[in-house]
């Protein structure tokens, strides 16, 4: 038997390749400041829009609502579906269920489309900060689904904070009953010691220690706490203390979109 046999399955590469060009390393954090030119206490610019994702007559499963979010590099997208009813119910209260997952080309470290632990790891995160601003108990035997889907990443803290903002805007574009929106934010501990604010992916490899912290502005309710390193209590405590002003303000810019898509869906429907 020949063992000269051409697998025509496979896609066969180039007889001449040539050597890649190669990004230049970034440094993080320097004695002129940030890679990027922003001060520690900055955050990259917001976009957010409603509705990009547009309901089809046809189909049986147009989302409720959806949202698309933009944080620097950071892209995401969300579609709600609900209440509607599930596989598991609550007969007192609905259930809100959340999956999570990187696009093929999003990061470095996702390789496969298939579904990874880190990303059901996230999910189960972004339920547990999210689920407390819901109503449920008004959705009895029902189920509220969000599908999040990370189209570029930059920062996993930044980037699950991201996706907690995208969510909260997506529920209320789909006329979900809220307490109040859910914002986050994500703080680094740099080398000097002093907490950085909206960390891009090589800054966070940087530090020594990441947090990241979601609440509900208006009632001040803390909804969820993650923190990757060790710190001594009181950087814990600083570390709350600027997370809230900065949620403060993610809130601010949430809101006044919202605000925004409401005014123009009312100019549109006069």
């Amino acid at each position: 038997m020949s063992t000269n046999i051409i697998d025509r399955r496979r896609i066969n590469g180039p007889q001449r390749s040539v050597e890649p060009i190669y990004a230049k390393p970034v440094v993080a954090f320097s004695g002129d400041g940030r890679a990027d030119g922003r001060l520690p206490e900055s955050v990259r610019p917001i976009f957010m829009r409603t509705g990009p994702i547009s309901p089809q007559a046809s189909s049986a499963a147009s989302p409720s609502g959806s949202a698309y979010y933009e944080q620097g590099r950071i892209r995401i997208s969300c579609a709600i579906y609900g209440p509607r009813q599930g596989r598991k119910a609550n007969p007192r209260m609905g259930i809100f269920n959340c999956e999570f997952k990187y696009a093929p080309f999003s990061c470095s470290w996702k390789r496969s489309h298939l579904k990874t632990s880190d990303e059901k790891e996230i999910g189960l995160m972004l339920e547990q900060a999210v689920s407390p601003a819901i109503r449920l108990e008004v959705y009895p035997k029902a189920n509220v689904d969000a599908f999040v889907t990370v189209i570029e990443s930059d920062g996993k803290a930044a980037t699950i904070s991201a996706a907690i903002n995208c969510i909260s805007a997506a529920l209320v574009d789909a006329g979900i009953e809220l307490y109040d929106s859910v914002a986050a934010c994500s703080v680094a501990l740099s080398k000097d010691l002093q907490w950085v604010f909206d960390c891009t992916q090589q800054e966070e490899d940087a530090a020594s220690c990441s947090f990241l912290m979601a609440r509900m502005p208006s009632v001040d309710e803390v909804t969820y706490l993650l923190q990757h390193g060790k710190t001594t209590p009181k950087q814990t405590a600083d570390a709350i203390h600027v997370c809230t002003n900065v949620s403060t303000q993610v809130y601010a810019v949430i809101c006044r979109h919202l605000k925004e898509t409401l005014e123009g869906k009312n100019e549109s429907d006069q």
